[in-house]
């Protein structure tokens, strides 16, 4: 629950922020569902309707980060308020990097040589689910403010690694068993690490839910496995 303050105006003030990091919240899991659909449909036009349409994030990040010092400057925030305050402009940055990589899968998209083998679409299904679902669970944590939920969120992505490792496995047999693949399979090698690197950014989020609410950091490392093996 978000508490009230004497000063109407600033809780006005930190709504606005938090509808903002939201609204930059809603336009990133827009952007990683429909750069998904352009590369499991070959679809080059949505493909770069999403490349143009990610500076409507990057407009969004700006305007968190020009209100934020409105705000700053504005008011004389005690500590938990300036934490959420700090927080919002933390948290904006890593959506804008989330919604950079749903970029660059529609950009590497437009290059391949036609729709990918459904199999490895499948596994692309998984992750991008995956890594939506975990950013609507730490962004449910923001807006609540609730730091269990924002624990679970920043130890929730050790199934996508697993996956990730899974399908760069994949994608190396199939480059040693056909060469003519070797240039489409490396594009989705760094598809499939844009998206292990997306879960990573909402692990980061938690870890700013946590602090904003507690005022302390998570404590541990985060639960990992390695993701690539030797052979």
């Amino acid at each position: 629950m978000t508490k009230k303050h004497t000063f109407e105006v600033f809780d006005q003030d930190l709504d606005l922020l938090r509808d903002e990091v939201q609204r930059l919240a809603e336009q990133t899991e827009d952007e990683l569902e429909r750069s998904l659909h352009a590369l499991l449909n070959d679809n080059r036009a949505l493909a770069q309707e999403v490349v143009a349409s990610d500076v409507t994030a990057d407009r969004l990040q700006q305007q968190i980060n020009h209100n934020m010092h409105i705000v700053l400057a504005r008011q004389q925030a005690m500590a938990d308020d300036l934490r959420e305050i700090l927080a919002a402009g933390r948290i904006a940055a890593h959506l804008e990097r989330m919604a950079d990589y749903a970029k660059n899968t529609a950009k590497r998209t437009q290059v391949l040589n036609g729709k990918i083998d459904a199999e490895i679409g499948e596994q692309f299904i998984w992750m991008n689910e995956r890594v939506v679902a975990m950013l609507r669970q730490v962004m449910g944590a923001y807006q609540e403010r609730d730091y269990e939920a924002a624990n679970v969120a920043w130890s929730s992505d050790i199934e996508l690694d697993r996956m990730y490792g899974k399908l760069f496995a994949c994608l190396l047999e199939q480059m040693r068993n056909d060469p003519a693949s070797i240039k489409d399979a490396t594009q989705l090698l760094f598809i499939a690490k844009g998206l292990e690197r997306a879960g990573d950014h909402v692990t980061d989020i938690a870890e700013e839910v946590y602090l904003m609410v507690t005022g302390t950091p998570l404590q541990g490392p985060r639960p990992r496995i390695d993701t690539i093996s030797p052979e």
